[in-house]
C-alpha cells in the first residue's frame, strides 16, 4: 500500500513539475530541468514492480507505430551522421514513448489514477501563472513583447493554460471524481489569472485552440434538461466575447491576432517551409534524420531552426514512410477518444485533443512531454472501452 501511495505522490509531482518543463534552477546547462528530476524519480518509483510499467496488454496498437516510427527514424539516422552530429538515437523522443507506456499502465494497475494527475497538472499551471503574477522568472521578448517564464516557449505556456483551463472547466461541469460543488466552484476560479497569462504570451495557436475546445466543449457537453443546456451556450458565449475582446485589445496578442488577420503573416514560418521544401522533395520517402535535418538547417539558415510543423518536421526526418506511421498511431489515439465519448458522454478526453492539433501545426509536440502526457490519457481510455465489452458480453 505504501508503494502505490510513493509511485502516486511521484506520478502528481511529475505532471506539475512538466509546467516548468525548461527551468533549470541549478544552473547545469538543460542537464537537470525540474521537469527532468521528478521525471526520473517517477521512473525510480516504478522499479520495485518494474515489470508491471512494462506491460503490453490491450496498448500494442498504440505501442507498434510508436515503435515503429523510433526505429525508421534511427535507422535513417544511421545513413546520415557526420562529424558534428553522431548521435543517431534520438533519445528525447525514446524517452517521450517509454514515458507514454508506463503513464497507460500506471492508469491499467490504478483506475482513475490520471484524472487526478490532471487535476495536479491544472494546479501546477496555476502556479506558472502566479509566477507570471509576481514576475518570477519572466522575460519580455524585445520588439514584441512576448512573456516568457524561465526561458520557456511561448507557444508551450499558451498550451499549457489552454489544456488546464479544460481541465478545470470540465472539473466542475462533469467532475471525474468525487467534489464538492464549493471545490469545484473554487477551481473555476483559478481559470482568469490562467487566460492572463495566455493572452500575453501572444501565442495565436494557443488562443485559437481555447476557442475551438469551448466550441466543442458547448456543443458535446450533456446536461439534464434544455434550460441547462441553453445557460451553458449562453454563458459560453459571452465568455468567447469576453476573451475576443480581451485579447484584441491586447497590445502584445491583439497586435499578432491583427496582422494575422490583414497580411495572413506567419511569422515567417512559410519563408522557413519554402526553403525546407526541396530537402523533403529530394528524400521523399524516408527523409534524412533528425541529423541530417540538423545539418541542413546549419547549411541553409546558418542555425538549428525548428521547423515550427510537426507534419513538415516528421516529412524532413522520415519522408513519407515515417508521416504515415505516425499519422497511423495519431488516428487510433483520435478513434480511442471518440469511442469513449459515445460510451461516456465525457469530453474532456476529446477535447484536450484540440490543442494537441495546434501543437501539431506550430511544430511543437514531438519533443514536448505535455503532448505525450494528453495521449496517454486519451490511450488508458482503452481499458474502460474493454471492461464495457466485458460487461456487455456477461
Amino acid at each position: 500500500m505504501k508503494l502505490i501511495k510513493i509511485q502516486n505522490i511521484c506520478l502528481y509531482l511529475f505532471f506539475i513539475s512538466i509546467n516548468f518543463e525548461v527551468w533549470d534552477p541549478f544552473n547545469t546547462n538543460g542537464l537537470i530541468s525540474i521537469s527532468k528530476l521528478f521525471g526520473y524519480l517517477y521512473v525510480l518509483s516504478l522499479i520495485p514492480n518494474f515489470s508491471k510499467s512494462v506491460q503490453t496488454q490491450n496498448i500494442l496498437i498504440y505501442l507498434r507505430p510508436l515503435f515503429l516510427f523510433f526505429l525508421v527514424l534511427t535507422i535513417v539516422n544511421l545513413f546520415n551522421l557526420s562529424d558534428k552530429y553522431d548521435s543517431f538515437l534520438n533519445l528525447t523522443i525514446f524517452q517521450n514513448i517509454l514515458f507514454f507506456w508506463f503513464l497507460v499502465n500506471h492508469e491499467l494497475r490504478y483506475k482513475g489514477v490520471l484524472n487526478h494527475a490532471l487535476l495536479f497538472f491544472a494546479l501546477g499551471s496555476f502556479a506558472l501563472s502566479l509566477c507570471y503574477y509576481f514576475d518570477i522568472g519572466v522575460e519580455y521578448e524585445q520588439f514584441t513583447g512576448r512573456i516568457s517564464i524561465f526561458g520557456d516557449n511561448q507557444n508551450i505556456i499558451g498550451i499549457r493554460m489552454v489544456v488546464s483551463t479544460f481541465i478545470l472547466l470540465l472539473a466542475y461541469l462533469q467532475p471525474p471524481f468525487p467534489l464538492s460543488k464549493r471545490n469545484r466552484l473554487l477551481l473555476l476560479l483559478l481559470i482568469p489569472l490562467m487566460l492572463a497569462l495566455l493572452i500575453n504570451t501572444g501565442s495565436r495557436v494557443s488562443f485559437i485552440s481555447l476557442i475551438l475546445g469551448l466550441g466543442v466543449i458547448g456543443v458535446l457537453h450533456k446536461t439534464k434538461g434544455s434550460i441547462s443546456k441553453i445557460m451553458i451556450v449562453f454563458t459560453g458565449i459571452l465568455m468567447l466575447i469576453f476573451l475576443t475582446q480581451y485579447a484584441l485589445s491586447s497590445e502584445v496578442l491583439g497586435e499578432r491576432l491583427q496582422g494575422a488577420t490583414n497580411d495572413g503573416a506567419l511569422t515567417g514560418r512559410d519563408t522557413i517551409w519554402l526553403q525546407i521544401l526541396p530537402l523533403i522533395q529530394e528524400n521523399i520517402f524516408f527523409g534524412v534524420g533528425d541529423l541530417g535535418y540538423l545539418s541542413y538547417s546549419d547549411l541553409i539558415f546558418g542555425t538549428k531552426l525548428s521547423p515550427h510543423n510537426v507534419i513538415i518536421e516528421i516529412l524532413a526526418y522520415t519522408g513519407i514512410i515515417g508521416l504515415a506511421i505516425y499519422f497511423n498511431f495519431l488516428s487510433k489515439i483520435v478513434k480511442t477518444a471518440y469511442r469513449y465519448y459515445r460510451k461516456s458522454k465525457r469530453v474532456l478526453q476529446l477535447v484536450l485533443l484540440v490543442p494537441i492539433l495546434g501543437m501539431l501545426l506550430s511544430g511543437q509536440l514531438l519533443g514536448v512531454k505535455l503532448g505525450w502526457l494528453i495521449f496517454a490519457y486519451v490511450a488508458s481510455k482503452q481499458f474502460n472501452l474493454k471492461e464495457n465489452k466485458k460487461k456487455v458480453l456477461r
